[in-house]
């Protein structure tokens, strides 16, 4: 989203809403099977998120998927006994690694 379409929006009094539906993660997905991760701990998932937006000209759905990094234990730069997102990507030709 840009300035600009942050200030239409703005201006008819719009809102976005985003629910996660499903989620896949790593060997599920064919980019992580092509190349794995490059150490322990380090997860890809793809979220799919049912998104809702709505505005004084009405209202639209869709659905949208979101490549998530997340590194876990045990890996040495994980959190201890929780994982930490420390990417993603939104676009339609997803950067795994």
């Amino acid at each position: 989203m840009t300035a600009g379409t942050f200030t239409t929006l703005a201006d008819q009094t719009a809102r976005r809403t985003g629910t996660a539906e499903s989620l896949r993660c790593d060997l599920e997905l064919a980019k992580v099977q092509e190349y794995p991760a490059p150490w322990e701990g380090l997860h890809v998932c793809t979220v799919t998120v049912q998104v809702v937006d709505e505005s004084s000209n009405g209202r639209s759905a869709y659905a949208a998927p979101v490549t998530v990094m997340v590194n876990c234990p045990p890996a040495a730069t994980a959190p201890s006994g929780r994982c930490a997102m420390v990417a993603f990507y939104a676009t339609a030709e997803r950067i795994v690694y």
